[in-house]
């Protein structure tokens, strides 16, 4: 018998480096769940991003989308979402729009980017980076009540200069009004001070009865650092940050050698 009764897995530079799954790691993720292993992704991306995932292999998985902000069934139902409260997305938008960074927000459906004269555009490098997707893009112009979207589940600044960057991540991590992290070299990623992966897959874990030791974490970036510190059996692919590599339990080959399948499939010969 498989060892674990759910896997949670990160899917940027964890599951995937390409924005796509493996047919290896289509197979193996299916011969799983036929053995009744639960599986549920975890992840910063929004749902249009997922779509293609999901459309492209026919995976039906639960989600934990938005770093937590979201939860979506294997069905595609949006079960819960944990948005910044209105005033503390509009305060935060108001201060990062004195920086010449891109800026880019996301609700249940839609992806909005702050597009102005002079400003990096979040739009042309979002869609750049998922050339995979069709995501339903907006823009606005103006940090005000009535141009904001209406529900805020996470915001993104994408900038290159780590010296800019870490000095931002810095200045936002004395708020208490949201909380920042990061799936990458050059992003911040902000949330309800509520909202973490690994918040939300506590919850997901009581709900669906598991206990913490049968749950299996794979993830790579400082996002899944949460996880990593609720849950003892982790695993941390081989291009993680130091930070994930240090928390971890297990380690793994890199994602673009399929590393979290390899450590699946030893698993599964080793339980026969």
């Amino acid at each position: 018998m498989f060892p674990f009764r759910l896997i949670a897995c990160d899917i940027d530079g964890t599951l995937s480096m390409d924005n796509t799954l493996s047919l290896r790691s289509v197979h193996t993720l299916q011969k799983l769940q036929q053995q009744g292993v639960s599986i549920v992704l975890c992840s910063g991306r929004s749902y249009p991003d997922v779509l293609s995932l999901r459309n492209q292999h026919l995976l039906a998985l639960d989600m934990l989308l938005l770093n937590g902000a979201m939860q979506v069934n294997a069905k595609g139902q949006i079960l819960h979402t944990t948005a910044i409260k209105k005033q503390s997305a509009k305060m935060i938008l108001q201060m990062l729009q004195k920086e010449p960074i891109a800026i880019g927000c996301y609700d249940e459906t839609h992806i909005y980017s702050l597009e102005e004269e002079d400003r990096p555009s979040f739009q042309k490098h979002y869609l750049q980076s998922f050339t995979d997707t069709t995501p339903v893009m907006s823009c606005f112009k103006t940090i005000t009540e009535t141009d904001l979207p209406k529900t805020i589940l996470k915001i993104e600044l994408l900038e290159k200069d780590e010296e800019k960057r870490q000095r931002l991540q810095t200045r936002l991590s004395t708020l208490q009004e949201v909380k920042v992290t990061t799936s990458g070299w050059d992003n911040l990623e902000i949330t309800s001070p509520l909202v973490s992966k690994g918040t939300a897959l506590q919850t997901y874990v009581a709900q669906h009865g598991f206990t913490k030791e049968e749950v299996l974490v794979f993830g790579d970036s400082e996002n899944d650092l949460s996880m990593f510190s609720c849950f003892p059996n982790s695993v941390a692919v081989a291009n993680a940050c130091t930070q994930i590599k240090n928390a971890a339990r297990y380690h793994c080959k890199e994602a673009k050698e399929d590393g979290v399948v390899q450590f699946l499939e030893m698993l599964i010969k080793h339980t026969v």
